[in-house]
């Protein structure tokens, strides 16, 4: 059976609000410059699959990046919904895996988040993004 899982509302509140704020289909000459981001997170050394990874801008004015990770635990980092990578920066990182959804049958389901504080809500996770390719990896100890 397979089970589709949803952000909270207030994730998705918060991605309406980056979408919003960073237009979408904005030509490229219009984007602020974005260096590409992507990695690997783990969870005790084992891939994490299907953790959504927030990537935000220590100056609060601008706008996040995100990505879920895959089987593998891989992401790439998209910017205004349809843009490869991430404001050149620093960054504060959340990683979050709790979740709710509904499966094929209609049945309501919420995924209990996995994650210690420390990597999401209390996040002490921070990045800097380059110009060009980076790869940022993120090694997490947990339950």
């Amino acid at each position: 059976m397979m089970k589709i899982v949803a952000v909270r509302p207030w994730a998705l509140g918060i991605g309406g609000l980056i979408m919003l704020i960073a237009g979408c289909g904005k030509p490229a000459a219009e984007l602020p410059p974005l260096g590409k981001v992507s990695g690997v997170v783990t969870l005790n050394g084992e891939p994490l699959p299907k953790a959504a990874i927030f990537f935000v801008p220590t100056d609060a004015e601008d706008q996040a990046s995100n990505a879920v990770t895959d089987e593998a635990g891989r992401y790439e980092l998209q910017f205004a919904g349809n843009q490869p990578g991430a404001l050149i920066g620093s960054h504060r990182v959340e990683i979050r895996t709790g979740g709710e959804g509904y499966d094929d049958e209609g049945n309501f389901f919420e995924t209990r988040e996995r994650l210690p504080p420390q990597y999401h809500a209390q996040s002490r996770l921070t990045a800097e993004v380059a110009e060009g390719s980076n790869e940022i990896n993120f090694d997490l100890k947990g339950r």
